[in-house]
Protein backbone atom coordinates (compact mmCIF):
# COMPACT_ATOMS: atom_id res chain seq x y z
CA UNK A 1 0.00 0.00 0.00
CA UNK A 2 1.24 3.44 -0.82
CA UNK A 3 1.84 5.69 2.17
CA UNK A 4 -0.13 8.85 2.80
CA UNK A 5 2.80 11.22 2.20
CA UNK A 6 2.01 13.17 -0.94
CA UNK A 7 5.67 13.69 -1.81
CA UNK A 8 6.98 10.18 -1.13
CA UNK A 9 9.38 9.44 -4.01
CA UNK A 10 9.22 5.70 -3.31
CA UNK A 11 5.44 5.40 -3.54
CA UNK A 12 5.11 7.90 -6.38
CA UNK A 13 7.72 6.34 -8.66
CA UNK A 14 8.66 2.80 -7.70
CA UNK A 15 6.27 0.96 -5.42
CA UNK A 16 3.68 -1.28 -7.06
CA UNK A 17 0.37 -1.27 -5.21
CA UNK A 18 -1.59 -4.45 -5.77
CA UNK A 19 -3.34 -7.29 -3.93
CA UNK A 20 -1.18 -9.77 -5.84
CA UNK A 21 2.33 -10.15 -7.20
CA UNK A 22 3.82 -12.59 -9.66
CA UNK A 23 6.99 -14.13 -10.94
CA UNK A 24 8.13 -12.89 -14.34
CA UNK A 25 9.92 -16.23 -14.68
CA UNK A 26 6.87 -18.49 -14.21
CA UNK A 27 3.90 -16.07 -14.30
CA UNK A 28 2.63 -17.72 -11.09
CA UNK A 29 0.61 -15.26 -9.00
CA UNK A 30 0.63 -14.87 -5.21
CA UNK A 31 -1.72 -12.91 -2.92
CA UNK A 32 -0.45 -10.43 -0.36
CA UNK A 33 -1.31 -11.51 3.17
CA UNK A 34 -0.25 -8.32 4.94
CA UNK A 35 -0.67 -4.59 4.53
CA UNK A 36 2.82 -3.20 3.81
CA UNK A 37 4.03 0.33 3.14
CA UNK A 38 7.32 1.96 2.24
CA UNK A 39 8.01 2.47 5.96
CA UNK A 40 7.43 -1.15 7.03
CA UNK A 41 10.60 -2.68 8.45
CA UNK A 42 11.92 -6.25 8.15
CA UNK A 43 10.48 -6.90 4.71
CA UNK A 44 11.13 -9.20 1.80
CA UNK A 45 10.87 -7.33 -1.49
CA UNK A 46 11.07 -7.92 -5.21
CA UNK A 47 12.70 -5.53 -7.66
CA UNK A 48 11.71 -6.06 -11.28
CA UNK A 49 14.02 -4.86 -14.02
CA UNK A 50 11.46 -3.89 -16.63
CA UNK A 51 14.12 -3.63 -19.34
CA UNK A 52 15.50 -7.17 -18.94
CA UNK A 53 12.41 -8.90 -17.48
CA UNK A 54 14.31 -10.10 -14.41
CA UNK A 55 13.19 -10.23 -10.79
CA UNK A 56 15.42 -9.77 -7.80
CA UNK A 57 14.49 -10.86 -4.29
CA UNK A 58 16.00 -9.15 -1.28
CA UNK A 59 15.34 -8.23 2.30
CA UNK A 60 15.94 -5.27 4.53
CA UNK A 61 15.78 -4.94 8.29
CA UNK A 62 15.14 -1.23 7.79
CA UNK A 63 12.33 0.09 5.60
CA UNK A 64 12.36 -0.32 1.82
CA UNK A 65 12.34 3.47 1.57
CA UNK A 66 15.64 3.64 3.49
CA UNK A 67 17.13 0.70 1.60
CA UNK A 68 16.14 2.06 -1.79
CA UNK A 69 17.45 5.53 -0.91
CA UNK A 70 20.83 3.92 -0.24
CA UNK A 71 20.65 2.07 -3.57
CA UNK A 72 19.88 5.34 -5.40
CA UNK A 73 22.80 7.08 -3.73
CA UNK A 74 25.16 4.26 -4.68
CA UNK A 75 23.89 4.26 -8.26
CA UNK A 76 24.44 7.99 -8.58
CA UNK A 77 28.06 7.65 -7.38
CA UNK A 78 28.55 4.45 -9.42
CA UNK A 79 29.34 2.54 -6.24
CA UNK A 80 28.39 -1.03 -7.18
CA UNK A 81 27.77 -1.94 -3.54
CA UNK A 82 24.96 -4.39 -4.30
CA UNK A 83 23.84 -6.43 -7.24
CA UNK A 84 20.92 -4.24 -8.34
CA UNK A 85 23.19 -1.20 -8.54
CA UNK A 86 25.82 -3.29 -10.31
CA UNK A 87 23.18 -4.48 -12.80
CA UNK A 88 22.01 -0.92 -13.53
CA UNK A 89 25.57 0.37 -14.01
CA UNK A 90 26.99 -2.52 -16.04
CA UNK A 91 24.07 -2.94 -18.40
CA UNK A 92 23.88 0.75 -19.25
CA UNK A 93 20.33 1.59 -18.23
CA UNK A 94 19.38 5.05 -19.48
CA UNK A 95 19.23 7.05 -16.26
CA UNK A 96 19.18 10.85 -16.14
CA UNK A 97 21.05 12.26 -13.13
CA UNK A 98 20.48 15.94 -14.02
CA UNK A 99 17.92 16.50 -11.23
CA UNK A 100 16.21 14.49 -8.51
CA UNK A 101 12.97 14.47 -10.45
CA UNK A 102 14.66 13.37 -13.69
CA UNK A 103 16.59 10.72 -11.78
CA UNK A 104 13.45 9.25 -10.18
CA UNK A 105 11.46 9.37 -13.42
CA UNK A 106 14.17 7.76 -15.54
CA UNK A 107 14.97 5.09 -12.94
CA UNK A 108 11.26 4.30 -12.57
CA UNK A 109 11.18 3.43 -16.28
CA UNK A 110 13.77 0.72 -15.52
CA UNK A 111 12.68 -0.81 -12.23
CA UNK A 112 9.65 -1.32 -10.00
CA UNK A 113 9.46 -2.55 -6.40
CA UNK A 114 6.95 -4.92 -4.82
CA UNK A 115 6.80 -5.58 -1.10
CA UNK A 116 6.21 -9.28 -0.51
CA UNK A 117 6.00 -9.81 3.23
CA UNK A 118 6.89 -8.46 6.64
CA UNK A 119 8.98 -11.03 8.45
CA UNK A 120 7.47 -11.94 11.81
CA UNK A 121 10.13 -11.22 14.42
CA UNK A 122 10.19 -11.29 18.19
CA UNK A 123 10.65 -7.75 19.54
CA UNK A 124 13.62 -8.96 21.59
CA UNK A 125 15.42 -10.41 18.54
CA UNK A 126 19.05 -9.49 18.09
CA UNK A 127 20.26 -8.07 14.78
CA UNK A 128 21.79 -11.43 13.91
CA UNK A 129 18.51 -13.22 14.67
CA UNK A 130 16.55 -10.72 12.57
CA UNK A 131 18.91 -11.16 9.63
CA UNK A 132 18.85 -14.96 9.90
CA UNK A 133 15.06 -15.08 9.86
CA UNK A 134 14.90 -12.57 6.98
CA UNK A 135 17.44 -14.63 5.02
CA UNK A 136 15.32 -17.74 5.53
CA UNK A 137 12.19 -16.00 4.22
CA UNK A 138 14.19 -14.45 1.37
CA UNK A 139 15.31 -17.95 0.35
CA UNK A 140 11.73 -19.18 0.48
CA UNK A 141 10.57 -16.42 -1.89
CA UNK A 142 13.55 -16.92 -4.20
CA UNK A 143 12.41 -20.52 -4.57
CA UNK A 144 8.72 -19.66 -4.96
CA UNK A 145 9.38 -16.98 -7.58
CA UNK A 146 12.01 -19.10 -9.37
CA UNK A 147 14.78 -16.52 -9.19
CA UNK A 148 17.40 -19.24 -8.69
CA UNK A 149 19.48 -21.05 -11.31
CA UNK A 150 19.65 -24.84 -11.22
CA UNK A 151 23.01 -24.50 -9.48
CA UNK A 152 21.43 -22.51 -6.67
CA UNK A 153 22.78 -19.11 -7.68
CA UNK A 154 20.53 -16.14 -8.14
CA UNK A 155 19.81 -14.95 -11.66
CA UNK A 156 21.35 -11.62 -10.90
CA UNK A 157 21.45 -10.69 -7.28
CA UNK A 158 20.72 -10.98 -3.65
CA UNK A 159 20.30 -7.47 -2.29
CA UNK A 160 20.51 -7.10 1.44
CA UNK A 161 20.80 -4.44 4.10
Amino acid sequence: KKCSASRCYMCKNFLIESNTFSSCHTEQTFRHKQLLTCSTENVIYKIDCIIHNLSYIGYTTTSIKTRFSNNKSHLKTKNASCEIVKHLIELGHDIDFSSTRSYDESLSRCIKVTLIEKVDLDSASTTAEKEAKCETREGYWQTQLKTLHAGGRLLEMIDRM
